[in-house]
């Protein structure tokens, strides 16, 4: 529990990841001085391997001089001679490349040739010494110093001096044996903390990835929540404006019906009684006919006018009759042929109307437009659905560039959509238009509902 609240708390600090990314930087540092060192280590233990070899063979090379030189004494064979001289050049380039090595990879100096180089150079003379006597026909000195203890000494102190390198030398390698173990010790444990920090922030980099999902998932939840919410909002608003200019125009519909209709009535009545007066001269009856006939046409503008604000005919007909006469006015007013398929539907008044104002603003764009030929309105149910569309055969336009303050398409929009529809308006340039919406039947409960 301590270790998984230990991650959590790492996990929430924003300064986690840069820190445990920090940590990883530094392993990767670590092994690579690590393997750096090891490198050295391991070129140096080689070299010194190499030294230790060639001092080896430096010694043999010296051994091999000092047995050629007796068999020289014994028998002054040249061949013997040659073998001496093969030997002391091998040894002399043996040796400078031993001492060399040993001195490059002992810059303390804690391995000294020195004496070394003196003990073989005395040795060396010596040699030299007993193949001059040899030469020169004496032979029994030669042999003699040969035998001598000082010449055994020296030799002795040669091969002391010798074995003295080859232990320094065996020190120094076994010492960088032991930093070569311990470098590579080092090398696996930051490659085993690499894998434990890269695993650590593997796992806090899938959780911090799986929480920025979850919180992406919840807003994304939460945003679509308050859009459906405000939609529906905007919706009930939107029905809620058509609802009221809707009443608004029933109240101003009614009101001229009942009180200029009554004016305009009485009115008629009152010049109808005074063309009854006797004695009246023909100028006045003259003038009273033309009056009479100026009311008669203003009722009939004022009955177009209740018409287009409140149908009458859709609340005392319905709605196939309504949209007959309607589609009737319309052919009359644009002189073209209206083809109709009107099939009965079942809607709610409010819907009803909806239909109809629908119908009446796609023809009034027609009429406006469309310099169309022809025109087709249909209603239709498929199951719970109905279906209404005008289509019209016209110069059509571009749906995406409607100019500004045109807002006969997004009342239509507002009106369907307040009663859980769809609009959908299909045009192209010179290929015609077609207005469709779908809206939901209506329900088994809308009938109370209407009435309440």
């Amino acid at each position: 529990m301590m270790i998984k609240s230990s991650i959590e708390r790492v996990a929430r600090n924003r300064f986690g990841m840069p820190i445990i990314l920090a940590l990883a930087l530094i392993m990767l540092v670590v092994n690579e001085a690590s393997y750096q060192h090891s490198r050295s280590t391991l070129m140096q233990g080689i070299t010194l391997s190499d030294a230790r070899q060639q001092a080896a063979r430096t010694l043999q090379a010296l051994t091999d001089a000092e047995v050629a030189v007796r068999a020289f004494m014994l028998s002054a064979q040249q061949a013997d001679l040659s073998n001496y001289r093969e030997a002391i050049n091998e040894m002399e380039g043996v040796q400078q490349d031993a001492f060399k090595r040993l001195e490059e990879l002992d810059p303390k100096r804690t391995v000294s040739v020195v004496n070394v180089r003196k003990r073989i150079e005395e040795r060396t003379a010596t040699l030299n010494q007993w193949v001059s006597m040899t030469e020169q026909g004496r032979r029994m000195d030669a042999q003699t110093l040969a035998v001598s203890d000082q010449g055994r000494l020296r030799y002795a102190e040669l091969r002391q001096e010798f074995e003295f390198v080859l232990e320094r030398a065996a020190a120094i390698q076994k010492t960088a044996r032991v930093s070569l173990y311990d470098a590579m010790m080092i090398n696996r444990l930051a490659i085993h903390l690499l894998v434990l920090v890269a695993w650590v922030a593997l796992i806090l980099f899938m959780r911090q990835l799986r929480d920025n999902d979850r919180r992406q998932s919840e807003e994304h939840q939460r945003l679509a929540t308050q859009v459906a919410l405000r939609t529906t909002a905007l919706r009930n608003l939107a029905g809620h404006h058509v609802n009221a200019r809707e009443d608004e125009r029933g109240r101003v519909a009614r009101e001229l019906h009942d009180e200029m209709g009554g004016l305009l009535t009485a009115m008629k009545l009152d010049i109808a009684r005074l063309r009854r007066v006797p004695a009246l001269p023909p100028p006045a009856l003259e003038r009273l006919a033309s009056i009479e006939q100026r009311l008669t046409e203003g009722i009939a503008v004022k009955r177009r006018i209740i018409e287009h604000l409140r149908p009458s005919s859709l609340d005392q007909l319905g709605l196939i009759p309504a949209l007959e006469m309607l589609c009737q006015d319309a052919a009359g007013r644009m002189g073209i042929e209206v083809e109709m398929h009107l099939s009965p539907v079942e809607l709610g008044k409010d819907a009803e109307l909806t239909v109809y104002r629908l119908v009446q603003e796609s023809l009034t764009n027609v009429q406006k437009y469309a310099r169309a030929h022809r025109v087709w309105v249909g209603l239709a149910q498929e199951d719970s659905t109905v279906r209404v569309s005008v289509r019209d055969d016209g110069q059509g336009f571009d749906i995406d560039s409607v100019p500004a303050g045109h807002h006969g398409l997004l009342g239509m929009r507002v009106r369907v959509e307040s009663h859980s529809g769809q609009l959908h308006v299909h045009s192209e340039p010179r290929q015609g238009t077609l207005v469709e919406a779908e809206l939901p039947a209506k329900t088994v409960d809308t009938p109370a509902a209407d009435s309440a």
